[in-house]
C-alpha cells in the first residue's frame, strides 16, 4: 500500500479556473472505493456508504449535486421588494412608540420590581464587587453590574 507524500499525476493539467470553470487537474475521475480491511460485521457496509457521500454529476466538467441529493429549506424567504404579508399591520407594531401594539405584545414580563430589589440588597456588598471590577482582569458585565447596582441605590 502507498504511503504519503507527493504522487505525480498520470495525465496532468494546467491549473483550473474559478467556479464553475474549475476543472480536476489530477486526471482522475474521482476518488476510488476503498475496502475496510479487517472489518466486523456490518462495519463493510457502512464504511462503503460512507464513502459514497452524495451522489455528483459530471456536468460540463463541473461536480454539481445530482437532483434531490441538496436539503431543500423548510422556510419559504419573502423577497426584499415583495408586497407585506401583513398589510392590516402597521410598520411600528411591536415598537415602544407608534401605532400598533407596543413590546406587551411578546408576552415579557413587565414586572422588574423583583430585580430591582436584588440590585437593592447588593448595596451591601458594593465595596467588595467595586473592589473586584476596577481589577485588571475584570469582566465588562460585572463593572456594568456595579453600576447598576449603583444606579439604583442613587450612588
Amino acid at each position: 500500500m502507498p504511503s504519503g507524500g507527493y504522487r505525480k499525476p498520470s495525465a496532468p493539467a494546467p491549473a483550473s479556473g474559478p467556479g464553475r470553470l474549475s476543472r480536476r487537474t489530477d486526471g482522475g475521475p474521482g476518488q476510488k472505493m476503498r475496502d475496510l480491511p479487517n472489518a466486523g460485521y456490518g462495519e463493510a457496509a457502512a464504511y462503503s456508504e460512507a464513502q459514497s457521500g452524495a451522489a455528483l454529476n459530471l456536468a460540463d466538467g463541473a461536480l454539481t449535486p445530482t437532483a434531490g441529493s441538496a436539503p431543500q429549506s423548510p422556510v419559504s424567504v419573502t423577497p426584499f421588494g415583495a408586497p407585506t404579508a401583513n398589510p392590516d399591520q402597521p410598520v411600528t407594531a411591536g415598537a415602544p412608540m407608534g401605532a400598533g401594539p407596543g413590546p406587551e405584545m411578546l408576552g415579557l414580563p413587565t414586572d422588574t420590581s423583583a430585580y430591582t430589589e436584588d440590585r437593592k440588597k447588593m448595596v451591601a456588598y458594593l465595596p467588595a464587587l467595586e473592589y473586584i471590577s476596577n481589577g485588571p482582569e475584570a469582566l465588562p458585565s460585572l463593572r456594568v453590574l456595579v453600576r447598576k447596582i449603583k444606579a439604583s441605590a442613587g450612588l
